[in-house]
């Protein structure tokens, strides 16, 4: 397994891991109150930031507000007066009536004391229910004291007829104890709906209750009682299917497996058209404004205590958030969160965690940072675009802080134990390679083996002619300049080749290709970096003033390729990157060989062999200590530019001719051929013929 993959398998394995455990509790989080809250609240500011939505022209509102208190002179209001308002209500054409007033006491008596005509007020409002035949009363729950049985005709007809039985419903953890209900007179009129408002733990009313289990039926909010008679659909027909929804006809009111209906709030006060009960019993609004539409009666007067919290406002009036729950279910723009939403969000979740996973895996830091916020991004927008566009309420709370903590730990397990290693090689590195070829090196798929491995590679060994006979004549800061000089010319070339220096000794300097970055034409680059250094003492000689004293500075290079050991060698207190092998051994004994044959470079078969297009040629068969075969040695002359000119070729051809008659111990055709090299050939060439012929001749072939 190579490393890229390795390192991919671990940060995805983290990533993974860590986002599962955050999966578990993603699972639960609805259900924690504090996770509650927190997703509560980033579902409120998606609410916000979707903006006020106009509500329908169906629903109108008729406030109690302070005026109407103050023109009235008591709350709650005479009973007289709200019959007056059904009645103008029901002339108007008004097509349905909601009285959010819980009417469950008789009329109290007047202000200064004097009996109350209450008897009459009630006497009065029920029979204007009754002619109406459209108003919509709430009745109540509680959830104390002993459980009381439904005994009342006109409760009993409230409850749902039709019922669908469902695995997949959970009963509420509300459980009623008994039923607060209008004066029969009332009840006995109107249509009945529950208006049981419960908090969430944010202490915000989030749901309207379509079906509520009592006793042993399931009974309507006031809600779906109004909406029911408005889509004119009669009750024996309505049905509900448990963990499902309830059916009003051609309207379909989707819930949660607790039968619970998320409220999807559209805007602040005054959304919906509202108009002062005053104004009405005045009769200053125009009858064309209730007209076939569903009018809610309620109060916002101050000390009603009949305001909500909702994501638009701190103060919401009850009869405001009865009209926003109506209008959705009239409309169907429901908002939903499905069952199966958590499993959805927790397969995002995973694929996000891969994501991160291999982005710090391939990526840089400051790249794999931008995946990071940008995964961070489409969380978000996804859950801003699926309540906004589908209405539906994506849990994202969890999900953002997982994909914060998360890539945090990726962060870290990189930096402090992934990237250790490539710290580590970058130390080791910088002062073989050059710094691009470092930067190369750290960010390859495959980082090497400290520890030693075998390699093909291309040893190079350099050394200073006549440096010891300098250092007699020379004082010893010049010498050491002129080291330096040679040092850093030789190194420049090598780096700029792809070359790694292993090291320098004493006037003589070490370099390998083909490790610790792969470089398959490594024979190439090696005869191009001699080539360059050769250049770059010329330049350098060039220079230099003219100086008697000082001569010019010379070279012998040789180059071999082979199989190698390369790694990490030293004590346990020092080591260096090296490189040791039989080819590292020839590659020493061929530099110091272009003593013997009077030439710059000589090559070793294999790297010839690799660099056909260079400007090569074949010199002898010398034997190495320690080797039963001789090796054929070759000069480097020049790259390919000089082996495609007119001299080289005929140089070269008749360098063949040469080298044939040696090995054929023709002496007399040896010294022609070498008379006519020595005048033709290049003067750098030249002074290998006279040394190969004395050695042919003396040796044999």
């Amino acid at each position: 397994m190579t490393a890229r993959r390795r390192r991919d398998l671990e940060l995805a394995g983290l990533a993974l891991a860590m986002m599962a455990a955050f999966a578990a509790v993603h699972l639960i989080a609805l259900d924690v109150p504090w996770l509650r809250r927190l997703e509560l609240v980033t579902l409120d500011l998606r609410i916000r930031l979707h903006g006020a939505q106009p509500a329908g022209p169906e629903t109108v509102i008729v406030m109690i507000d302070d005026r109407t208190i103050a023109e009235l002179g008591r709350w709650p209001i005479p009973r007289r007066k709200l019959a007056d308002v059904v009645t103008r209500l029901h002339a108007a054409g008004a097509k349905v009536v909601g009285i959010d007033i819980l009417l469950a006491d008789p009329e109290p008596a007047a202000a200064d004391g004097g009996m109350p005509a209450g008897n009459d007020g009630d006497v009065a409002l029920a029979r204007a229910i009754r002619d109406a035949g459209n108003v919509v009363l709430p009745f109540t729950f509680r959830f104390a004291g002993r459980p009381d049985a439904v005994t009342r005709p006109y409760l009993a007809r409230a409850a749902y007829a039709h019922l669908r039985d469902s695995r997949d419903y959970r009963p509420l953890a509300l459980k009623p104890t008994g039923v607060v209900t209008p004066l029969p007179a009332f009840a006995d009129a109107a249509t009945l709906g529950h208006a049981l408002v419960a908090y969430d733990v944010d202490g915000a009313p989030r749901y309207d209750y379509p079906a509520l289990a009592y006793d042993l039926d399931f009974y309507p909010s006031m809600a779906v009682r109004i909406a029911q008679l408005f889509v004119g659909v009669p009750w024996s027909e309505v049905g509900i299917e448990l963990a499902r929804g309830i059916s009003l006809g051609p309207v379909y009111v989707p819930t949660d497996p607790e039968l619970r209906l998320l409220v999807n709030y559209l805007g602040p006060a005054r959304t919906f058209p509202t108009y002062p009960l005053s104004q009405v019993l005045a009769g200053t609004v125009p009858d064309s404004t209730f007209a076939n539409r569903i009018v809610l009666v309620g109060t916002s007067a101050l000390g009603t205590s009949d305001t909500f919290e909702s994501p638009f406002t701190a103060v919401m009036p009850g009869v405001e958030r009865l009209a926003t729950i109506v209008d959705a279910i009239v409309h169907e723009h429901h908002l939903r969160r499905p069952p199966t939403a958590p499993w959805f969000e927790i397969g995002w979740m995973l694929l996000v965690a891969l994501a991160m996973g291999f982005a710090m895996s391939r990526l840089s830091l400051a790249a794999a940072s931008l995946c990071g916020l940008g995964l961070s991004v489409i969380v978000v927008a996804s859950g801003y675009i699926a309540l906004a566009r589908y209405g539906l309420w994506q849990a994202s709370a969890v999900p953002i802080v997982a994909i914060v903590v998360t890539f945090t730990a990726l962060l870290f397990y990189r930096y402090g134990l992934l990237d250790r290693e490539r710290r580590h090689i970058r130390r080791v590195f910088q002062r073989y390679l050059a710094p691009p070829m470092v930067d190369r090196l750290v960010s390859s798929e495959t980082l090497p083996e400290l520890g030693g491995e075998m390699r093909d590679l291309t040893i190079l060994f350099c050394d200073l002619r006549g440096f010891t006979a300098l250092s007699e004549r020379v004082d010893a800061a010049l010498l050491t300049r002129l080291a330096n000089e040679f040092f850093t010319a030789a190194t420049e070339a090598i780096l700029e080749h792809g070359g790694t220096v292993d090291k320098y000794l004493g006037d003589a300097i070490m370099a390998f290709w083909n490790a610790p970055i792969e470089a398959p034409d490594h024979a190439v680059l090696g005869c191009r970096a001699a080539l360059d250094i050769l250049g770059k003492l010329d330049e350098l000689n060039a220079s230099r003033p003219r100086d008697d004293s000082i001569p010019r500075l010379a070279v012998g290079i040789g180059i071999n390729t082979g199989r190698c050991t390369v790694g990490n060698f030293g004590s346990s207190h020092r080591f260096d990157y090296s490189v040791i092998g039989d080819a590292v051994n020839v590659a020493a004994r061929l530099e110091s060989e272009t003593k013997v044959y009077g030439t710059t470079i000589l090559l070793g078969p294999e790297t010839a062999a690799r660099a056909p297009d260079f400007a090569t040629l074949p010199i002898d068969r010398i034997q190495l200590r320690g080797r039963t075969e001789a090796l054929e040695v070759h000069a480097l002359i020049g790259d390919e530019k000089v082996a495609h000119t007119p001299a080289f070729r005929e140089l070269r051809a008749k360098h063949a001719q040469w080298r044939a008659a040696v090995l054929a111990n023709e002496q007399e055709t040896v010294t022609r051929l070498i008379e006519e090299l020595e005048k033709s050939a290049p003067a750098n060439v030249r002074p290998l013929y006279s040394a190969c012929a004395r050695r042919a001749l003396n040796e044999g072939p």
